[in-house]
């Protein structure tokens, strides 16, 4: 029994595949099928056999794009036909009047750039002026040598030699400071206030027994020995009312 069942339901699971698949047959070939006239095109045809007629009524219908001749929207093309565009060759006649114009224009412009030359003159003068500082402490007081008779000894007129001062910034007398005094034939080192007959911070070398008029030279030097004014030339004029040479030095700014 079991086995006759089972044969049953598979016949009847058969048929019910058949029709499935003759269902889904027929619904494909609907599918597929053309589709049915339009009823006013069945209309005018007298029997229905005239169905393929209906390929030639598609093509009137294609007649309406010949209703979009755009052909005069093309009319636009005179707009661009523009031709006063040749009237811009007036132009370059333009440039030829312009052309004289200009060169008088010219001739003002020089009287206006020799203005500024004299602006920038005066300013060139100020900042050389800034550096007159010296790099010594010391200088040369009055920045001149003075020359006087012989009066720190008897000697008179069978001497010769320099001497002078050394003062701070104050214009007070310095000690202990040295003087280098040099020439051809002399080489010789004294302090600040070694002669007291020129004054506090006074000192002298003498330098011959008779006058003469040769070259010497004059700087000062620290306590430790470092030069801390410019080298002094001193020239004898071998002159017996002029054979004593006063070299002063002053300290020209702060330490």
């Amino acid at each position: 029994m079991g086995q006759g069942n089972a044969r049953t339901f598979n016949i009847i699971s058969l048929i019910f595949l058949i029709l499935t698949i003759l269902a889904v047959v027929f619904i494909v070939s609907r599918l597929l099928a053309p589709p049915p006239a339009p009823s006013a095109v069945a209309v005018q045809v007298p029997t229905q056999f005239v169905l393929p007629s209906l390929a030639p009524s598609s093509t009137p219908s294609r007649t309406l794009p010949p209703t979009f001749t755009f052909t005069p929207t093309n009319t636009l093309t005179p707009t661009s036909t523009f031709t006063p565009s040749p009237t811009i060759t007036a132009s370059p006649t333009i440039t030829e009047t312009a052309g004289p114009t200009d060169t008088p224009s010219n001739t003002p412009t020089p009287s206006i750039s020799p203005t500024p030359e004299p602006s920038a003159t005066p300013t060139g003068p100020t900042p050389t002026r800034e550096p007159t500082l010296s790099p010594f402490l010391y200088s040369l007081r009055q920045d001149q040598v003075i020359f006087t008779q012989n009066f720190a000894n008897t000697a008179g007129c069978a001497w010769q030699g320099i001497g002078g001062q050394v003062f701070d910034i104050n214009s007070q007398g310095v000690n202990g400071l040295q003087i280098h005094v040099f020439g051809s034939d002399i080489d010789r080192f004294v302090i600040s206030g070694s002669n007291s007959l020129y004054g506090i911070g006074g000192w002298e070398v003498p330098v011959d027994n008779k006058i003469n008029s040769q070259t010497y030279y004059v700087e000062l030097l620290s306590a430790a020995g470092t030069v801390i004014s410019p080298r002094v030339q001193v020239v004898f004029p071998s002159d017996c009312a002029r054979n004593l040479a006063l070299v002063n030095f002053i300290q020209a700014r702060p330490q």
